[in-house]
């Protein structure tokens, strides 16, 4: 979800290279428990339950950049973030991520929406010789294709160390975008960004920035499923170690440190620590890249409201004893 305003505008023509083979994940149509996780304990959970509500585990990240950095947080999205009910609430223990249409005194048509980070002091690492999974059941806006154009919800994590220096370092601070769709496609992206991007295309660096490298998968939408990511250090070779992308328990794509081939980047990714991020986006370079010539997103059909917005049931943290 970070990056420069021309992340993922060259994304298009560049699968067949970046992205492993579409697979079909089968949808679950209720709301589904956290699996059983032999030999893991769970370290962190949210069900939304708690009577401090959001803020409990959660911070509101407000307006359209943090504070003294990037515009429109790095990526073009067009909307700004706001903590109203009207973008982001629980209801029945459920959060509710909405995008909604707003007009200006001059009667000009902008986006608002939500997006969350977990608290400082809310960040894991994997530890040497260990595994750690981190999963979240989501369910994705329901609208047609037509109606979602620009709309770009995500399930992520960014390296502390962004929050540590004053929100500045992407993507050297390692990015792993666990579960990431746009326009209304029945299709989700599992990406890693890292090392350094000078701004310039085409693809360059270990992680290819500004596109990042990884896979993506078929969905269902209207449907609770379930996202995570497992970080494998058991080998204790930093080459051999692996991220791998699972929805509802099927693994789906993974990479290597060797396919990253950059220790220091490598590092970044799988050995630092972590926070979660949770948004709905408007418009930007992924969700503009993945148009006919890189069109502009929203389109005069793009909605607002619950029906392209994004639910969450519960996030969690596991990691193996």
């Amino acid at each position: 979800m970070t990056g420069t305003i021309s992340t993922y505008v060259s994304l298009l023509p560049l699968l067949p290279s970046i992205f492993s083979t579409l697979v079909n994940s089968t949808p679950i149509e209720r709301r589904a428990e956290p699996a059983t996780k032999p030999g893991f304990n769970r370290v962190w959970y949210e069900d939304w339950g708690h009577k401090n509500g959001i803020t409990h585990n959660w911070v509101f990240d407000l307006g359209t950049s943090y504070p003294g950095q990037v515009a429109q947080w790095g990526t073009g999205e067009i909307q700004s973030y706001t903590n109203k009910t009207e973008n982001i609430k629980i209801v029945d223990k459920v959060l509710w991520i909405t995008p909604k249409k707003v007009k200006d005194a001059k009667g000009k048509t902008g986006w608002t929406s939500g997006r969350l980070e977990t608290r400082r002091g809310s960040q894991w690492a994997c530890a040497d010789g260990k595994k750690m999974i981190v999963e979240a059941s989501i369910k994705l806006g329901s609208a047609s294709v037509q109606q979602q154009k620009g709309i770009w919800p995500a399930f992520w994590m960014l390296g502390d160390v962004f929050r540590g220096q004053g929100y500045k370092g992407w993507p050297e601070v390692g990015e792993i975008d666990i579960m990431e769709s746009v326009n209304g496609l029945r299709q989700t992206w599992g990406l890693v960004h890292c090392g350094m991007y000078d701004g310039q295309i085409p693809v360059r660096g270990p992680c290819n920035e500004p596109d990042g490298k990884g896979g993506y998968n078929g969905i269902g939408r209207g449907l609770w499923i379930t996202y995570g990511v497992e970080i494998d250090r058991s080998s204790k070779n930093w080459k051999t170690e692996k991220i791998t992308w699972i929805i509802n328990g099927v693994r789906k794509h993974s990479i290597t440190g060797s396919q990253i081939n950059n220790a220091t980047a490598w590092d970044f990714l799988a050995h630092k620590k972590m926070f979660i991020l949770l948004n709905v986006a408007v418009g930007g370079g992924f969700p503009n890249g993945v148009e006919p010539g890189d069109a502009l997103t929203p389109f005069a059909t793009t909605i607002d409201g619950d029906s392209v917005g994004m639910q969450v049931d519960w996030v969690g943290v596991w990691q193996q004893a």
